[in-house]
């Protein structure tokens, strides 16, 4: 794991050299245990390259980067985790290629020399990373297929292009002009996180998941494409035998466990008592070196799960830890999250704390259960989206003035947000995904037409999107639960969860791993037609309880998805008043926002406290309380119509 950094352009190599060493510097969290970057004058520009490294695999000074091939002169700046890298090297090693260390920067270096960008097809694991070709004069930059590893960039035509792993890393460029940008305010707000492939800063976006592109001596794309999409789900799939079915995916649930587990450091597992992190606990092969760690809550005695973890780990004969956090060390913590926002987010709070607490046991390595609930059903919403979706078609030849009748009377007891939302559905009828990103939204139209956003008026779709999307594989019309799992992977699980856990993980040092999007599961997963996925009337995770069936037995396994609920709802009334006032105010003063869409979810938490109200309102702090760190507010130009590179 680590902070990558670099530019291509005409540039003059002292300028590289002091701007890839400043974006270092704002990574110092993500790579302390080594540093390191190189300038190439190339024909009519100059290229730069650097690297933060947090060791993990080969701890030695052969894994430093930038890595330089000696036989090619091509020179590799890499973040993130090769789970394969052992039998890649040993592949490679029968075609007569030799290796100095062990690492899995390397055996990318080398694979790539072997067979080119078609190396991506055969990589398993999480990467963000920048290659500069040698012999072809080009610099070659690649993500891996689920978005789990960021890459973040910008570009002047003709002149410079810059990238590094963190949006507050490329500002210390200098090329930058930071002016936020009103399109991705806009689906901050509607979502409580910025939308890729944009980023909150006008010109700043991000390298669109499973996508490559090359870039020549003045930074301008002379080729781009897409190595990975969601596979289709195979009809066939539903001739075969569930006992077939549940074999074939513990092994390779099997396999991405065994992967994942490869590290020269300590590795711990998030351990809960839900069904995610008690499979990778239980399919963890014995005697491996894993440690399981459990954050207890002692001011919330409901929320506490050691004894159910510490019985799991128990029964698997695995070194179990409890960190307590208690209530004022949660808050305190809060307030140095807030602090380490990348880009503003009004979710992934909880990310920090139980990162930090474990950190702070030594563990440079976590295991997550994160993607699980995306990979196997495991949200609500895998049956909700598709029952309104067919109820919204019976109600579609009825007028509107009925439709939003029928919807007012279905949720006459419900609080303000949930009839709000109820009600623009019914007015619109969005269709499957339209339907999707309104269950999603956090903000719904009016709302945001408070705060003078319009996805019109900002060249966005009805879904606050940028337009150049077009849902690629997400939408499979014949099969509804499997066109959400893949619209949950894409958006909410890549905009919020994958971006919080690798900013939150880093901010305390600290490499987070998903098992459960490994690729070799997700194409198996994927490729599953939905009524074998989750059969009507199963339990949710109907297939995961299958496959670990024996890793679950008698264990006390939750019955519904648990976890640490932090209070913001109480702390806004309480320790964090004085600060939600005064980011509320630093909001309200930078002209970003109309006052009337403040205003209004003030009132709206007034009146329901304890109500989904709160959200909208941390989405409003969290944003002021960014900006002042930023020292940004000033209003910007609205931006419409910019071709983004890879979609």
């Amino acid at each position: 794991m680590c902070g990558i950094a670099g530019i291509v352009g005409a540039l003059s190599p002292n300028q590289v050299n002091g701007a890839i060493r400043a974006m270092l510097d704002a990574q110092l969290h993500r790579g302390p245990d080594d540093g390191g970057s190189t300038v190439i004058a190339v024909g009519g520009g100059t290229v730069g390259l650097g690297n933060r490294r947090l060791a993990i695999q080969d701890l030695s000074p052969l894994g430093h980067q930038p890595m330089v091939n000696e036989a090619t002169g091509d020179v590799l700046v890499y973040n993130g985790e090769i789970y394969n890298s052992p039998a890649l090297r040993d592949l490679l090693r029968t075609d007569g290629f030799q290796f100095h260390g062990h690492s899995d920067t390397e055996v990318l270096l080398r694979a790539y020399e072997r067979w080119g960008i078609e190396c991506l097809k055969l990589l398993r694991g999480m990467f963000a990373f920048a290659l500069w070709d040698a012999r072809r004069s080009r610099l070659v930059i690649a993500r891996d297929p689920m978005g789990i590893k960021p890459f973040y960039y910008s570009e002047k035509r003709d002149e410079w292009f810059v990238f590094a792993s963190e949006v507050r890393a490329l500002l210390q460029s200098k090329l930058l002009d930071p002016r936020i940008d009103r399109r991705s305010l806009a689906g901050y707000l509607a979502y409580g996180a910025v939308q890729e492939p944009l980023s909150i800063y006008q010109g700043i976006f991000s390298l669109p998941r499973g996508c490559w592109q090359e870039r020549n001596e003045h930074g301008n794309v002379v080729a781009s494409g897409t190595y990975w999409q969601f596979p289709l789900p195979a009809p066939s799939q539903r001739n075969r035998r569930l006992v077939d079915v549940v074999d074939e995916g513990r092994q390779i649930l099997l396999e991405s466990v065994r992967r994942h587990l490869l590290s020269d450091v300590r590795v711990g597992l998030f351990l809960s008592s839900g069904l995610d992190s008690i499979a990778l606990l239980g399919l963890t092969p014995e005697k491996h070196n894993l440690e399981a760690f459990t954050v207890s809550f002692p001011d919330h005695p409901k929320y506490n799960e050691t004894l159910s973890a510490g019985a799991a780990a128990a029964r698997f004969e695995v070194p179990f830890h409890d960190c307590p956090v208690s209530d004022s060390t949660a808050l305190h913590w809060i307030h140095n999250a807030l602090g380490c926002m990348d880009q503003p987010s009004m979710d992934g709070f909880n990310s920090y704390i139980v990162s930090r607490a474990v950190r702070e046991k030594g563990i440079v390595v976590g295991l997550s259960g994160l993607g699980g609930d995306e990979v196997f059903g495991g949200y609500n919403l895998f049956r909700r989206v598709p029952r309104h979706y067919q109820a919204m078609t019976w109600l579609s030849p009825l007028p509107s003035s009925a439709r939003t009748a029928a919807a007012w009377l279905a949720t006459i007891f419900r609080n303000d947000i949930v009839r709000e939302k109820a009600h623009e559905i019914a007015k619109v009828n969005p269709g499957l995904i339209g339907l999707y990103f309104r269950h999603r939204r956090l903000v719904a139209d009016a709302g945001l037409h408070a705060f003078g956003l319009s996805a019109k008026d900002l060249n966005l779709s009805d879904d606050f999107q940028v337009p150049e999307l077009q849902y690629q594989g997400c939408y499979l019309p014949g099969d509804l639960l499997s066109s959400v799992a893949r619209l949950d992977s894409a958006f909410y699980l890549q905009n919020i969860l994958l971006r919080d856990s690798d900013v939150f993980g880093m901010a305390n040092t600290l490499e987070i791993r998903v098992p459960f999007l490994d690729g070799d599961l997700i194409e198996w997963a994927f490729r599953l037609p939905g009524d074998v996925l989750l059969p009507k009337r199963a339990p949710l995770k109907y297939l995961l309880r299958q496959i670990c069936a024996d890793v679950y037995g008698k264990l006390p396994i939750a019955s519904s998805k648990r976890g640490f609920v932090i209070p913001i709802s109480e702390w806004l009334r309480g320790p964090l008043r004085e600060v939600a006032q005064e980011s509320l105010v630093f909001l309200h003063d930078s002209g970003l926002l109309d006052p009337v869409g403040i205003n209004e979810v003030r009132e709206l938490f007034r009146r329901g406290p304890d109500s989904p109200a709160w959200s909208r309102l941390w989405a409003l702090v969290t944003l002021g309380f960014w900006l002042r760190t930023q020292g940004s507010g000033r209003p910007t130009e609205v931006v419409t119509g910019l071709a983004v590179h890879g979609i």
